[in-house]
């Protein structure tokens, strides 16, 4: 039988104990807790699919999935991205008293908002579940098969492994530049419009020009692929799939190595 030697396992038990404690950090004193995870998107949500439903035609069948999918799978990138970033620096006072591996540090808090993820599919597919009205009606409907779903997890596990190699870089420079943060975060708020969330990219907003840069747009495309895993909207394309299996093997190959050299002079910045 496989066995942990004494140094990985100290490793593994040490992940699970910084995950366990940011997560209780996160939503220590806060009456609501861990629910904040499902009231946040799902708030946003529903002020959205009013004001839209009420004011232009949804081009797409199921918006309401499609738009919940789109703002859920978005907030997960934005907080591997946010969170990773900020590893580092918010773990500085154990990183200066303890010896460990620092990409620890990193892994652990994308973990989290893995978690988060987790906890809003399982609404997701409840409401699959008991909302599906082309199921009824005969029609092509939003479907949770066993290939979609295997599908829908090697995409978010993906990005997981994407956004971590990104991590890798921008948690070492955060540290000695700390305006990266807020960077990221207007980057984000930006960001958001260029993205399919609440349009599609079938739609032609804002003339041939703009179009064309939304469909490019690698966070929309990752987005579409998610939707597609439960035949919301588009379809599975491999081909996606393995380019950016090859982006995330660089990134992280060359995000690790650059983390190994620059970790041992963070000290100093904190």
């Amino acid at each position: 039988m496989f066995k942990l030697n004494n140094k990985n396992q100290n490793r593994i038990d040490l992940l699970l104990e910084l995950v366990k404690t940011s997560f209780r950090m996160r939503y220590q004193n806060s009456v609501l807790g861990f629910l904040w995870v499902l009231i946040k998107p799902y708030a946003m949500f529903a002020v959205m699919y009013v004001v839209i439903s009420n004011f232009k035609t949804a081009s797409v069948d199921y918006f309401g999935i499609y738009l919940l999918s789109g703002l859920i799978f978005y907030s997960y990138v934005q907080e591997l991205i946010i969170v990773g970033q900020m590893s580092l620096l918010e773990r500085a006072n154990i990183i200066l008293k303890v010896n460990f591996s620092r990409q620890i540090a990193v892994l652990s808090a994308s973990i989290g908002a893995l978690i988060n993820l987790f906890i809003n599919l399982v609404l997701i597919f409840i409401i699959i579940f008991i909302y599906n009205p082309g199921r009824e009606a005969g029609e092509a409907s939003i479907s949770l098969e066993p290939l979609g779903i295997v599908y829908m997890f090697a995409v978010i596990f993906l990005t997981f492994f994407l956004s971590l190699g990104i991590s890798l870089f921008t948690s070492i420079l955060t540290i000695k530049y700390r305006d990266l943060k807020n960077i990221s975060e207007l980057g984000f708020a930006i960001f958001y419009w260029a993205t399919p969330i609440f349009y599609s990219v079938d739609e032609g907003i804002g003339g041939d020009k703009i179009s064309k840069m939304i469909k490019l747009n690698p966070l929309g495309i990752m987005i579409n692929q998610f939707r597609a895993s439960m035949n919301v909207y588009g379809e599975i394309d491999i081909w996606i799939f393995l380019g950016f299996t090859l982006l995330t093997i660089i990134l992280l190959i060359t995000g690790w190595k650059y983390f190994n050299i620059k970790v041992k002079k963070i000290a100093e910045y904190f």
